[in-house]
């Protein structure tokens, strides 16, 4: 079996719709007939060209690398096997959750796969999975993960979130990011938090803040640990269990790279 200019034709034609339902109507052939050829040619390439989700098909780094290849038409067939030399995989993460995460994960992938190329993609937990389910990122660090059918969700550790104070603290208000469902979760629990309040959208400001003494601070363990701050936690406050977990589509984990990254986000988290 072997990938014919037709093969190539329905490629672009499904990378370029919606869905192939749409690209089926603009080739007009069947829909299984097309499906049936897009998983032959990545059965001859050894590797995922789309990711399949609720909003339809998007391409895959491979894909995305193989596309203009494709419609230039040059050298066919051994262009295109050696075009995903180059892949560029997006990696998406709250910033908190990168800083104590991604140093050891860039440093591991440098001595094994040092000419690979990564983006660093930063968002909310929320927004990064959703982006994930939506083909825009390749794989992503989330605390709390949303249950979204058809992608591949591995747990690689907890955290807790505490409320914390400095030895320094010279004022009772209380520091805290109100968009955050475990902020929000705590304070629901405990009965004497400071009427005062500073609402801070970012959690390493509110670290500092606390450190410097301007109060209390509802904030993660992983980012007081990362940020190398002397608080203490307040005894009988409220507290909240995160989970985190690495979450992608399974087209992911059929490629050498794909899996090398999965494997690698999963061994990086230090509790």
């Amino acid at each position: 079996m072997s990938i014919t200019f037709k093969d190539l034709e329905n490629f672009i034609t499904v990378a370029k719709s919606r869905t192939l339902s749409e690209a089926s109507e603009k080739l007009e052939m069947a829909q299984p007939s097309l499906s049936l050829g897009i998983k032959k040619m990545e059965t001859e390439l050894g590797m995922p060209l789309f990711t399949r989700g609720r909003n339809g098909i998007k391409l895959t780094p491979q894909g995305k690398t193989i596309l203009p290849e494709a419609e230039l038409a040059i050298q066919l067939l051994n262009r295109i096997k050696g075009a995903p030399g180059n892949l560029r995989f997006r990696i998406g993460c709250h910033p908190s959750v990168g800083m104590f995460l991604l140093g050891e994960f860039l440093k591991n992938m440098n001595k094994i796969a040092p000419k690979l190329d990564m983006d660093i993609v930063n968002g909310s937990s929320h927004d990064i999975n959703k982006r994930v389910a939506l083909g825009e990122i390749d794989f992503g660090i989330v605390m709390n993960p949303l249950p979204i059918p058809g992608l591949v969700t591995k747990f690689i550790g907890e955290d807790e979130v505490f409320v914390w104070e400095s030895k320094n603290r010279y004022h009772d208000r209380l520091i805290y990011n109100p968009d955050m469902i475990q902020a929000n979760s705590i304070l629901s629990r405990w009965k004497e938090a400071p009427a005062q309040r500073v609402e801070v959208p970012n959690l390493e400001l509110i670290s500092n803040l606390v450190e410097a003494g301007a109060g209390y601070g509802i904030i993660p363990s992983q980012v007081v640990k990362a940020q190398r701050l002397n608080l203490r936690k307040i005894p009988g406050t409220p507290n909240y269990k995160d989970r985190l977990a690495v979450v992608c589509f399974p087209e992911m984990l059929k490629t050498t790279e794909g899996k090398l990254i999965f494997e690698e986000l999963k061994k990086s988290y230090r509790a």
